[in-house]
């Protein structure tokens, strides 16, 4: 199968990563670590990459970067090849050391990119190797716990976060832990994981549903049952484990709701719970399918289902849209500004 291009049009943010070949070590001291920062910082000095956040750890790495000029691949495929290099050397061995060429997703939501600077910092507490993220010594945290680092690492939007979150004017490191200390939930950090593995789909809606009260949601969710032909996905917003739990406590609440549409009785939390896997998680009709005990046409007949109510049942499209928020709300936390107002408060 051939490979997808990457979308690298100058300016773009990216999720960089790459694992070592069969889960084996790739960093196995400081030198190396050592090393494979000054390939990004050379790569950095040449104009080709701005690196915002950065976690190594031994099997693998994640980085947050800009293309200024849409030379990512050059940049990070150069640093990659020249740390393979020297560590075979150093080690008499030859061969491959990472799984593949790197992995890569443009990320083109504001409210992502802060996300992931959450997700790389605390890949060193998951993994068991700092209590803190400013306490593990090969990650970007450390650098924003103390008011210098270095010089190959840009700062500047990661502070302006901090300051806009904080109120203040101008960067304090101690704010660094308040906003982006703790590691995203096990659900956000699924999608995360989710979106590492996925190529090819369009837009990004998280920017519009993050915060977007029910009645806004529902209007996106109206939209996207209007276009939907059955084949084209978004990417993942939400994490099917939450959906799934949302739905249970709801339908706890209301045991047996029934729809009639057009001489046909259907269960109204299967519509919503197969509408909002395929809204919001982005899963196939064979995933839902397998998930909700399903056949691939059973979970695409009730996603039809639940475009016809949305328009004709205003019970069923209140629920959707306030459970849909409700899931957003569960796997992002309080927008951004509600959380300055709570911490003035």
């Amino acid at each position: 199968m051939a490979r997808l291009p990457r979308l690298d049009q100058p300016g773009t943010w990216h999720h960089v990563m790459n694992r070592g070949i069969a889960r084996r070590t790739v960093f196995e001291d400081v030198r190396d670590v050592r090393y494979f920062l000054s390939r990004l910082a050379y790569a950095v000095r040449a104009g080709r990459i701005e690196v915002h956040a950065f976690c190594l750890l031994t099997t693998h790495f994640h980085l947050l970067v800009r293309s200024p000029e849409g030379l990512l691949s050059r940049a990070i495929g150069e640093a990659v090849n020249d740390y393979v290099r020297w560590f075979n050397r150093g080690r008499r061995r030859d061969g491959s050391l990472f799984r593949g060429r790197f992995r890569s997703r443009a990320v083109e939501s504001l409210e992502y990119r802060r996300q992931l600077v959450r997700y790389i910092d605390g890949n060193s507490v998951l993994a068991g190797l700092a209590p803190t993220p400013s306490l593990y010594p090969h990650g970007s945290a450390r650098w924003y716990a103390r008011r210098v680092g270095p010089p190959w690492l840009e700062r500047r939007w990661v502070q302006s976060e901090v300051c806009t979150a904080s109120g203040r004017s101008t960067y304090e490191p101690r704010d660094y832990a308040t906003v982006f200390g703790e590691p995203p939930r096990p659900g956000l950090a699924r999608v995360i994981e989710q979106r590492v593995e996925l190529a090819g789909r369009g837009p990004d809606p998280l920017d519009d549903l993050v915060g977007a009260a029910p009645q806004r949601v529902l209007e996106w969710m109206r939209r996207k049952a209007l276009l939907a032909d059955g084949t084209s996905i978004d990417w993942p917003v939400c994490d099917a484990e939450d959906i799934a739990a949302l739905v249970a406590v709801e339908r706890d609440v209301r045991p047996t709701w029934r729809l009639q549409l057009s001489r046909v009785s259907s269960d109204g939390w299967q519509l919503i719970q197969v509408a909002l896997l395929r809204e919001l998680c982005g899963l196939s009709w064979s995933d839902i399918g397998a998930r909700m005990t399903l056949s691939d046409e059973g979970a695409s007949r009730c996603y039809r289902r639940h475009a016809q109510a949305l328009d004709a049942d205003a019970d069923y499209a209140s629920t959707t849209s306030r459970v849909a928020a409700e899931a957003v709300a569960r796997c992002y936390g309080a927008p951004r500004a509600t959380q300055r107002a709570i911490a003035i408060e």
